[in-house]
């Protein structure tokens, strides 16, 4: 019940908070409209039917029933047709100055609201993750560069970073272009500057470095009420100390991520107010999601390499299979570390090269020369061959299906890659049959291998739910004095500003993705987010939507505020107001764009929602 009420108090501070935004905007329209002596109509927070008001004086303030914005309905706004003059106290009869000082009001009240609040909030200190970098992808450009899981990205491109998703937007900014990052490695005394090339991920929509988020250093969880980790007795802010049955050298972060793929009970030493004990985190197993089949392919695909001592020493080419360490086989993300680990004194290493057997002998490698090797070593999964590791509880183990198992034929048709797996089982989870699915199953030492086939029904995957997480790193930016309060405020305010015409120009040059574009739902939840982090960083974040909002009222566009300013700046030129024909129709167009823009941002936000 608590948990409840909270997240409805935390839901109503989004919306407090969002109309705050939207009525500072509408408020600086109608405070210059008074100024300019001209009559206000509505004040407005919504569109469409009242939902309450009252009146005051010749002003009807509402709220409306569509939160979407909000809107000022000035007295002669709009031509009433009788031709007649303007009265002293309607918005036709101002200047060409006061009618632009009143459709810049709501830009101009959304930029001092940035330019007052960032100052006091730096002043009080602002909650951000800490621009650290986690393990780097494999065969990114930041792994290429060998930057070390804890090192801190001061700057890039010369713009300060305070917080991890930061890296991400600069880089995301400078488009193709290389991006040069001031960098503190751990244990360094002094900063460098690294430069790196970035890579457009279509799936991300823009240009990435592969930044991985770090966990916090000293592995505080974060616990979600009601989980099986709740349950275990574990909450927010314990420590996890040790993972039972972990592989030494690996981080606790790997450790945990191993157990979790496994889909088997976390067991483990954790830590409260100074205080160690033992918990076991046993997952709630639930079939999700649509049909699969349940299998994958090894993971032991060699993608890429790291150029250094140590891989110069491997004969090891890129496109090479390493099927097996000693004798582990290398079928899953983990296996080659552990394997690696077993085997200190070196080991045999089958590897298959170009369709052929290639045997190495690995030297002996203490367990951080193995942490390293296989950190150098970019592995993916195999999608040209036909062998399986099978998901625990899928469809493929529930058939009897092994890791190792090579697919021959799927209804009598023969594959011959994991492409032509995947077409084949999209065609039964469309018919809503079974499959008969002939494998060749190697043989146990010197056995012949056996050919036996199994009936397999694509079912949901089963997920397993844990509630637990590594917290990330967090630290609070304060000012030390107002000036550098100041400093930091009206850095930020530009920073926004700058950042959105940058994305302007990345999406009209293409390096940059529409679908990276949010609309009321994406608000809506950065927003809750930002909230559950605390009211400081919930007002950060209303600083930034007013600063963005600010930015797309200025632009040019008719309907909003930047078009009424263009049309202004036009009348000025021209000595005369921009003829009723050519306004309607600029009007009409914009309205097409704006439903246009709302239908795919809210088409953006409902894809999001899915995937």
């Amino acid at each position: 019940m608590l948990h409840q009420l909270q997240s409805a108090w935390v839901i109503l501070e989004v919306v407090l908070g969002v109309g705050l935004v939207i009525f500072v905007h509408e408020l600086g329209h109608f405070l210059a409209a008074r100024a300019c002596g001209v009559r206000v109509d509505v004040f407005s927070i919504g569109f469409g039917p009242r939902l309450f008001g009252w009146r005051r004086g010749a002003t009807l303030y509402q709220v409306a029933a569509v939160p979407l914005g909000g809107y000022v309905r000035m007295a002669g706004e709009e031509p009433d047709g009788e031709g007649r003059e303007p009265r002293p106290d309607e918005l036709r009869a101002q200047s060409v100055g006061g009618r632009f000082l009143i459709f810049s009001g709501g830009v101009i009240a959304n930029v001092v609201f940035g330019l007052v609040v960032f100052p006091i909030l730096f002043a009080i200190g602002v909650p951000f993750h800490a621009p650290l970098l986690g393990a780097a992808p494999p065969g990114s450009p930041v792994w290429h560069a060998g930057l070390p899981e804890g090192t801190r990205v001061l700057s890039v491109n010369d713009s300060d970073v305070h917080d991890f998703t930061d890296i991400h937007l600069e880089v995301a900014l400078s488009g193709a272009e290389p991006c040069d990052l001031e960098v503190l490695e751990p244990g360094a005394a002094h900063s460098r500057v690294v430069r790196l090339t970035p890579e457009y991920d279509a799936r991300l929509g823009f240009s990435t470095i592969g930044v991985s988020s770090p966990s916090d250093l000293e592995h505080h969880l974060a616990i979600e009420p009601g989980s099986p980790a709740a349950e275990s007795g574990l909450r927010t802010g314990d420590r996890l100390l040790a993972v039972s049955g972990g592989t030494s050298g690996r981080s606790l972060r790997a450790q945990v991520d191993a157990v979790l793929v496994r889909q088997e009970p976390l067991a483990g030493r954790f830590e409260r107010d100074g205080q160690a004990f033992d918990a076991v985190v046993s997952p709630r197993l639930e079939q999700a999601g649509e049909p699969l089949f349940g299998v994958s392919t090894p993971f032991n695909h060699l993608s890429d390499l790291r150029a250094t001592p140590l891989v110069g020493t491997l004969d090891l080419a890129r496109g090479d299979r390493i099927l097996s360490v000693g004798d582990a086989p290398i079928l899953r993300r983990g296996d080659l570390l552990d394997a690696l680990l077993a085997h200190p004194g070196g080991a045999p290493c089958r590897i298959e090269r170009a369709g052929s057997a290639v045997a190495l002998d690995l030297p002996a490698l203490p367990p951080p020369d193995a942490v390293a090797l296989a950190a150098d070593l970019a592995l993916s999964n195999d999608l040209e061959t036909t062998r399986l590791t099978i998901a625990p509880g899928g469809a493929g183990a529930e058939a009897g299906l092994l890791d190792g198992d090579r697919i021959l034929t799927i209804d009598g048709a023969e594959v011959s890659g994991f492409e032509d797996i995947r077409r084949m089982v999209s065609a039964a989870v469309a018919e809503e049959r079974s499959m008969v699915v002939l494998v060749e199953r190697p043989g146990v030492g010197d056995a012949e291998p056996t050919f036996p086939s199994f009936e397999v029904r694509p079912a949901p995957r089963v997920e397993a739910t844990y509630g637990l997480a590594l917290q990330p790193p967090t630290y609070v930016l304060r000012a030390e004095n107002p000036l550098e309060a100041a400093r930091l405020g009206v850095g930020a305010c530009w920073k926004f500003v700058e950042q959105a015409l940058l994305m302007l120009k990345g999406i009209a040059g293409r390096e940059v993705s529409g679908k990276t574009v949010g609309g009321i739902i994406t608000i809506g939840v950065a927003a809750h987010d930002f909230a559950l982090a605390g009211n400081v960083k919930l007002l950060f974040f209303l600083c930034i939507l007013s600063m963005n909002l600010a930015f797309l009222n200025i632009l040019p566009i008719p309907l909003l505020d930047g078009g009424h300013l263009l049309f202004l700046v036009i009348e000025k030129l021209k000595g005369s107001p921009v003829s009723e024909r050519i306004m309607s129709y600029s009007q009409l167009v914009g309205l097409v764009f704006i439903v246009t823009l709302f239908l795919y941002v809210i088409y953006n936000d409902l894809q999001r929602v899915i995937s």
